[in-house]
């Protein structure tokens, strides 16, 4: 992975560069359990925004889920909106896990949500 596009992020700002195996090897044991954050899920109060890759290591069924989780996806907003839920799902199209970060859908679809959130006051 060091010829990768994560690599090539992470070595410019990495405290200590040569470390990097060790980081791929903590973030292959987190991915591999399975962890269930469903019950948190449902205690957020802020504003949330789930973001995905179309092509992304998570299941499309498991984005909406957790959408789902937090409101949304459940009814129609209603035709003024009353009824839209407070977070939000974006999966960007032609996207992968590796080089979402660097698409600028990312920016288009974030900064909007986060200038929402940031004038709305949080209940």
């Amino acid at each position: 992975m060091m010829q990768s596009p994560l690599h090539e992020m992470y070595a410019p700002i990495a405290p200590r560069v040569h470390d990097w195996p060790l980081l791929i090897s903590r973030l292959g044991e987190l991915l591999a359990r399975d962890d269930d954050w469903s019950a948190g899920l449902t205690a957020i109060t802020a504003p949330v925004m789930l973001v995905f890759a179309d092509a992304d290591s998570i299941a499309p069924a498991h984005m909406v889920e957790f959408f789902a989780l937090l409101g949304g996806g459940l009814r129609d907003a209603g035709w003024d909106g009353a009824s839209r839920p407070r977070g939000q799902l974006a999966i960007l199209a032609g996207t992968t896990h590796y080089d979402i970060s660097a698409r600028p859908a990312l920016a288009e679809a974030v900064i909007p949500f986060l200038d929402a959130a940031v004038c709305q006051p949080v209940s």
